[in-house]
């Protein structure tokens, strides 16, 4: 007679998906794992794989349990850094979508059909690092899609590497930890002194980064305890206290059940999980992609506008004064009363003013948004334009290359009207023929935009 509790689903499966294999570990609800450990001769090359790997899993195996953690070897992950001003006290939302335009400037690949995750790392020098997984949304919804079909709640995605406990279990000050899987490398430490911190080289991208991690584990100093993770065969591995290889059972068995209680019994894992998909506001990217640009725009006005409350506030003062004059001293009346009015003469020129300021910086807030828009929607299909900035006179200069000379004209003309509005007046493009064709060509460009400050916003 069996015992019908027996036979109930696992409440997690933990699936370490592979470029040959897939591991599957079943736990309770409190992270101890049930049964052993199956492997599967499941492969998954790139992630747009791993719904089809799903599929033939849920079709071959016991049914999964009621939550699915994934660890895929392959899942395209980074640590991308923002200027810590940048991103102090915004909005979860906007914080994403500035990692998703740091990573399109990163990997020049579009974030338009990526969903990302992301974990705050450290602070260091102005800048906040932050450890980023991304999956194409089409997958994400393909796995969505089979595990609800499987009758299975969606744990999180995340890569196999940047477990941040030390494998050991052995208590330690500090420690710093190696890992070496299929094309990236993770090297974490953690110590008193700097808290924790990370790092991920991608060794098929980068040619120097067995130098980089050299320089790595040399700015982390001495630690207590240091350890490794070997996935597969590596040509360089630094000398450690401990070494795991996964490729035998008894690593791979400690290691999957050190994941699954720290995802199971850890309220907020120090991980970025994929689980959750958000809708994102491409304008809000890339408003906050020229957000450096509008904060010099406000910046350089911001000195004229206190100066313009100031010179307010002591005219009024003065007006007081003189009032008081009038009624003390009847000698010089003529004189004072001239003074009078040209005193109400600032104050009501004033006045108008402090309608027209704010109308004014509101506008100055939407021109770097508003730049991009029209250099985007206006310019020709075969000119290129590679950088926005600006010269020693502090204006703005735009820069690009152009397969024919005259389409630099063209994106002027249709600009011109769009930058007028926005307070700027453009100055003569300048063209360079780079020589590079037999017929000429390509032609660099210039297009410099002279800001005319709060006269080009007052009619």
């Amino acid at each position: 007679m069996k015992i019908p509790f027996l036979n109930a689903r696992a409440a997690h499966s933990l699936l370490y998906i592979t470029e040959a294999k897939t591991f599957r570990i079943d736990t309770d609800r409190h992270g101890i794992m049930q049964g052993e450990v199956t492997v599967s001769d499941i492969r998954c090359d790139t992630a747009n794989g791993i719904p089809s790997a799903l599929e033939n899993l849920v079709s071959d195996s016991a049914p999964l349990g009621k939550k699915v953690w994934i660890l895929y070897a392959r899942l395209n992950t980074y640590l991308l850094s923002l200027p810590s001003v940048q991103v102090s006290g915004v909005e979860d939302e906007i914080l994403e979508q500035a990692l998703l335009f740091e990573y399109e400037s990163l990997s020049g690949q579009s974030v338009a059909h990526s969903h990302l995750a992301y974990q705050f790392i450290a602070e260091a020098d102005e800048m906040s690092s932050y450890w980023v997984n991304l999956i194409a949304k089409e997958t994400f919804t393909k796995i969505g899609e089979v595990l609800k079909k499987a009758r299975c709640k969606l744990g999180g995605i995340t890569h196999p590497g940047g477990l941040p406990i030390l494998v050991s279990g052995e208590e330690a000050a500090s420690w710093l930890r190696i890992e070496a899987w299929p094309n990236t490398f993770f090297a974490l430490t953690k110590n008193p002194e700097t808290g924790y911190s990370m790092n991920i080289l991608h060794t098929e991208s980068n040619q120097r980064w067995q130098d980089e991690l050299d320089h790595w584990i040399i700015d982390t100093g001495a630690v207590d305890k240091s350890e490794a993770i070997i996935n597969n065969k590596i040509e360089y591995l630094p000398e450690t206290n401990e070494s795991f290889h996964l490729t035998l059972d008894g690593a791979i068995v400690f290691w999957l059940g050190l994941w699954s209680n720290y995802l199971v019994n850890t309220d907020e894992p120090a991980l970025p999980l994929i689980n959750v998909q958000r809708k994102i506001n491409m304008d809000l990217v890339y408003m906050l992609g020229g957000g450096g640009l509008a904060l010099l725009l406000c910046a350089s006005h911001f000195t004229w506008n206190l100066y313009q409350r100031n010179e307010f506030e002591f005219q009024v003062e003065q007006l007081s004064k003189a009032e008081k004059d009038i009624k003390s001293a009847r000698e010089g009346v003529n004189k004072n009363r001239s003074e009078l009015d040209t005193l109400r003469e600032k104050t009501t020129l004033l006045a108008s003013n402090s309608q027209v300021i704010p109308l004014a910086m509101k506008a100055l807030q939407q021109r770097p948004m508003a730049l991009l828009m029209a250099l985007s929607e206006h310019a020709p299909k075969d000119l290129i334009i590679e950088s926005i900035g600006r010269d020693e006179e502090t204006n703005i200069v735009i820069t690009g290359v152009s397969l024919q000379p005259q389409l630099v004209n063209q994106l002027a003309s249709n600009v011109k009207a769009d930058f007028t509005a926005l307070g700027w007046r453009m100055n003569t493009p300048t063209k360079t023929d780079l020589e590079a064709f037999d017929e000429g060509g390509p032609w660099e460009f210039n297009l410099v935009l002279v800001d005319d400050g709060l006269a080009g916003f007052v009619k």
